[in-house]
């Protein structure tokens, strides 16, 4: 993804926003951390410019969170851009962080990135919170690794796998079985 293409996280912040009416500042902030992981890990690039903070409620996008605490953008502002103008991966990526992480609580999110390595490590483990940069590579190696749900998934399908030839029954034998069994 090329700079002409990376919007500003106040852009996806609308685009949040637009499909999650009422959402909470604490909320938005982690949506779009999750957002911008995503983005990096499966787009090889940022969906937005700004960094990312590790503050004690989680990742934040400092610059958005200090300029609407400073009302810096009015209703009118809120509103001005379509969300047409941002990337289609970056409208993609949002629908899938919201349909995942949408009907969580900001506190439950809170809860879910002081466990990810992200804000963790750069945090040393939540001892040493001073709203320190997230780096996109930390963000990229925790978004890109493969959850252990899916790893024991695929594991267990290699354990009973079958790599027979498939043959499929022939015509009429679906019919047969249900005839033997379910006469009448």
């Amino acid at each position: 993804m090329s700079n002409a293409q990376v919007a500003s996280a106040r852009d996806v912040a609308l685009e949040i926003e637009r499909r999650l009416p009422g959402v909470g500042e604490v909320k938005l902030h982690k949506l779009l951390y999750y957002v911008q992981g995503y983005h990096l890990a499966w787009e090889q690039g940022p969906a937005f410019a700004e960094d990312i903070e590790a503050w004690e409620l989680g990742p934040v996008v400092a610059r958005l969170w200090r300029n609407r605490k400073n009302r810096i953008l009015d209703k009118i502002g809120r509103s001005s851009r379509p969300s047409e103008a941002l990337p289609e991966s970056v409208r993609d990526i949002a629908a899938n962080v919201i349909s995942r992480f949408g009907k969580m609580s900001g506190t439950d999110l809170i809860k879910a990135t002081h466990t990810e390595d992200p804000w963790c490590q750069v945090t040393d483990e939540g001892q040493n919170i001073a709203n320190q940069v997230i780096s996109h590579q930390s963000l990229i190696d925790f978004f890109s690794a493969e959850p252990d749900w899916v790893r024991q998934m695929r594991e267990h399908v290699a354990v009973i796998r079958d790599d027979t030839e498939f043959v499929p029954d022939p015509p009429g034998a679906l019919d047969a079985v249900i005839a033997k069994h379910f006469p009448g």
